[in-house]
């Protein structure tokens, strides 16, 4: 009988999730890392599985590498995770374990009047600055603070946010009353994000292009349906990886 292989796994996302369910199914025992105590909670609870929201720069990967010893390591973090998938890369590399990218295809889209491409939060922000009235703002909390650069941002901006208590208390720090604050877990319908449009009057929806399985296209036709406009920032460029189904198919 073969022994059991050991993974380390950053995962975070839809992708990491179904990763860590499949290689259960395949005897393995797991290590996965999330950024957050919420991500913990997405996760199936199993003997074999062992789950970390302890945040680890390229030394610390590393370090953890060498003390258990894992066979690979899958990196199924946010495609915007530019930072923290080349933290994994370096420390895999230095170890000399074999590192598997796990890709979430961007959305094919036509662009249309109502899109504005940005490639990032500064450039959307600079472009928001030329504008009135009311954004929705879909892109999370992690960079919510730039957007406080624009005049009257607790006004016009409207967060949507994980409905956890850290992230909650984050946007008071900013500024957000309760008002601008929309605490909720993603992703979402065309008719819950129109709701929410109308709701906030927004003229503009902010996102990233976060793939089909991060609820994207839903907001894009949303904006398209409610006839407001979509900023959308690009996705950095993406490393060399496979499709989560070409993962399951892979002998390690």
């Amino acid at each position: 009988m073969s022994a059991m292989k050991s993974y380390l796994i950053f995962a975070g996302t839809t992708e990491g999730r179904n990763l860590t369910e499949y290689l259960l199914t395949q005897n393995a025992r797991l290590y996965v890392c999330v950024a957050t105590e919420y991500g913990k909670t997405l996760l199936p609870e199993h003997e074999n599985v062992t789950i970390s929201s302890t945040r680890l720069d390229s030394n610390e990967i590393y370090e953890l590498i060498k003390t258990h010893q894992f066979d690979c390591v899958f990196d199924a973090t946010h495609p915007y995770a530019v930072i923290v998938s080349k933290n994994i890369q370096e420390a895999a590399i230095k170890a000399n374990l074999p590192y598997y990218r796990i890709i979430r295809p961007s959305t094919a889209l036509t662009c249309t009047d109502n899109m504005v491409y940005v490639d990032s939060m500064e450039e959307a922000v600079e472009f928001l600055k030329t504008t009135t009235g009311s954004i929705l703002a879909t892109t999370g909390s992690k960079e919510l603070h730039k957007l406080c650069a624009l005049p009257d941002y607790n006004n016009r901006v409207f967060a949507r946010v994980l409905p956890t208590a850290g992230v909650i208390a984050h946007c008071y720090e900013l500024g957000f009353d309760a008002k601008h604050i929309i605490g909720m877990q993603g992703p979402f319908s065309e008719a819950l994000n129109e709701a929410i449009i109308m709701h906030t009057n927004a003229a503009y929806l902010l996102t990233k292009d976060s793939g089909d399985v991060g609820g994207f296209m839903e907001k894009v036709i949303s904006a398209q349906k409610m006839n407001i406009n979509l900023i959308i920032i690009g996705r950095p460029p993406e490393v060399k990886g496979y499709a989560l189904e070409e993962i399951m198919n892979l002998k390690f």
